[in-house]
C-alpha cells in the first residue's frame, strides 16, 4: 500500500485529493509551509507546519516511516530567499536552489525539485493517476456550437502560447477575433480575465486559452480551472475556455460543467 507525502498548498485541490485517498484507504501525511495558507480541513488531518529550509530533513524522516511517494497539491507560494532557513540537509542544495530561484520562472524550479525528490528515493506522483476524473478529454465538451472564427482563435492562441513557453511566462491568454487582448504573466489567470474586460468588444466572442507549456513537467503546476475562473469569464463577457485535453485539472468538475451549461460557456479541449 502506498504511503504518500502531500506537499500541501492552498485552494480546493488538496481537499479533493485527500478525500480520494481516504476513500482508497491510502495513508498520507501533509507537509505545510510557513506563510502558505491552507484550508482548515487540512489542519484536521495528519500534518506538520515547516519552514521551507527544513523540507529535506522532514522528508527523510517520513521516508524512514515508510513514505516513499510525494504529490504536489495546491497553490504553493514561491519562497523568498530570506525566508528559507536551511538546516544541515537542505544547506547542501541551497546554492543550486538559489541559482535557479534567481533565474525566475516556474518550470526550472519545479523540475529541479522533482529531480531532487527522485534522487533521494521518492516517486513524485502524477495527479492524473490519483484523481483522473478531474480531467477532461479533447474536443467540444459542451453543447454550444463553435464557429470557424472561434476555432481559428483557439488555434492562434495555442500557437502563441507554444511559442512563448520557452520563456516560462504564463499559461493563458485572452483572444478575440484574431486580436490578442492579454497574456498571463505574474498577475495570474484570474487577474488577466478581469483586466481584459475593458478591451473586449462586447459584440464579438472572446476566448480564454489556457494550456500546459511545451515540455512542461506534468507532475507539478498543471493548468488548473475552477468555478472562480468560470465566474470571472462570465463577468468579463468571455464566451468560453480552450484547455489542454487530459492535462488540465478541473476543480469541482461537476459544478464547472453545470455552471457552463447554465451560463452558455463552452469548454474545448485541444
Amino acid at each position: 500500500m502506498k504511503k504518500i507525502v502531500l506537499l500541501t498548498g492552498g485552494g480546493h485541490l488538496p481537499q479533493e485529493v485527500i478525500k480520494k485517498l481516504i476513500n482508497k484507504k491510502i495513508t498520507f501525511f501533509c507537509l505545510i509551509f510557513e506563510k502558505n495558507p491552507v484550508s482548515k480541513m487540512i489542519l484536521t488531518k495528519n500534518h506538520k507546519l515547516i519552514n521551507f529550509g527544513k523540507i529535506i530533513s522532514e522528508l527523510l524522516e517520513l521516508k524512514n516511516l515508510g513514505f516513499n511517494h510525494v504529490a504536489l497539491v495546491g497553490n504553493l507560494k514561491r519562497p523568498s530567499i530570506i525566508d528559507v532557513k536551511p538546516d544541515f540537509n537542505s544547506a547542501k542544495i541551497i546554492p543550486k536552489f538559489v541559482k535557479i530561484l534567481l533565474k525566475g520562472g516556474d518550470n526550472n524550479l519545479l523540475n529541479f525539485c522533482i529531480n531532487y525528490l527522485n534522487n533521494i528515493g521518492f516517486n513524485v506522483l502524477d495527479l492524473r493517476k490519483i484523481i483522473p476524473e478531474n480531467f477532461l478529454s479533447s474536443g467540444n465538451i459542451t453543447k454550444i456550437n463553435l464557429s470557424k472564427r472561434i476555432i481559428d482563435d483557439i488555434k492562434k492562441g495555442k500557437t502563441i502560447l507554444d511559442c512563448i513557453s520557452k520563456f516560462d511566462i504564463g499559461q493563458s491568454l485572452v483572444i478575440q477575433s484574431g486580436n490578442v487582448i492579454g497574456i498571463e504573466a505574474a498577475q495570474g489567470t484570474d487577474k488577466l480575465i478581469k483586466d481584459s474586460y475593458n478591451y473586449l468588444n462586447k459584440n464579438e466572442k472572446s476566448i480564454l486559452v489556457k494550456l500546459a507549456k511545451v515540455k512542461q513537467n506534468l507532475k507539478a503546476d498543471l493548468p488548473t480551472i475552477g468555478v472562480k475562473t468560470l465566474k470571472n469569464c462570465n463577468k468579463s463577457g468571455i464566451s468560453g475556455i480552450a484547455y489542454s485535453a487530459n492535462k488540465t485539472l478541473f476543480i469541482n468538475k461537476h459544478e464547472i460543467l453545470e455552471y457552463c451549461k447554465q451560463n452558455d460557456i463552452f469548454l474545448y479541449g485541444v
